[in-house]
């Protein structure tokens, strides 16, 4: 493992992030919007994760860190996961739940995929309800790929710009808040998928409430064997 070069551009937009949502950590997880809606995808995607005692998981902007433990009581104490997050009280929030948690496989840590840089480490990378607020979408597929083992793989679930309604939700997160950067549309989210080296590429839309309409992609760092 190994400390990556973000430009300062970079570090001040991840900065304010953290800030934001650091003020929103103290009762992010009794929110309305994280109750009904962000928690219930978040289990949708971990159930069509098909995790193996002895794998090694990165929960890529894990908030809180639920579905950080949720991943670590499916690896019944074996391999690790590691759950990240540029929000200091976010991760705090996370460390808490480790007080009943006896699990020593799990870790939070500030900071974003760009901090750090694991080569060849994951077994699943993951993120939900966050990738529309990175910057240089291609970079992170780039650098979570390296991060792969091979064979290993990505999986990004987010709203979808396909429909009007998201359309909408996503030029007013632009226009009124700083941290959002932009959502994408299905087409879009394959493309990074294929532009970055991924195989096997999937890209599903769902309903999950009369409002919400959201993206769920994957895609497999190929064995480079395989590849030459």
């Amino acid at each position: 493992m190994k400390k990556a070069t973000n430009t300062a551009s970079d570090e001040e937009k991840d900065a304010y992030i953290g800030r934001k949502f650091d003020r929103a950590a103290g009762s992010y997880d009794e929110s309305r919007l994280v109750k009904s809606y962000q928690r219930r995808v978040q289990k949708l995607v971990i159930a069509r994760m098909s995790i193996e005692k002895g794998m090694n998981v990165l929960d890529l902007g894990c908030g809180t860190g639920q579905g950080t433990i949720d991943i670590a009581l499916k690896l019944e104490g074996t391999g690790n996961v590691i759950g990240i997050d540029l929000s200091e009280k976010m991760i705090e929030q996370a460390k808490k739940k480790l007080d009943n948690f006896k699990s020593k496989n799990v870790k939070f840590m500030v900071g974003s995929i760009g901090s750090v840089d694991y080569q060849d480490y994951f077994d699943f990378v993951f993120s939900t309800n966050a990738f529309h607020h990175f910057e240089n979408k291609e970079s992170i597929f780039t650098k979570v790929r390296q991060s792969l083992k091979p064979n290993g793989v990505f999986l990004v679930q987010d709203i979808c710009d396909d429909y009007l309604l998201m359309r909408l939700l996503d030029l007013a997160g632009k226009i009124g808040q700083k941290e959002h950067v932009g959502s994408m549309k299905s087409k879009e989210l394959e493309s990074l998928f294929h532009k970055t080296g991924f195989t096997n590429i999937e890209v599903e839309k769902l309903k999950i409430n009369w409002f919400f309409r959201v993206m769920i992609g994957n895609g497999i760092k190929r064995d480079s064997k395989i590849e030459r």
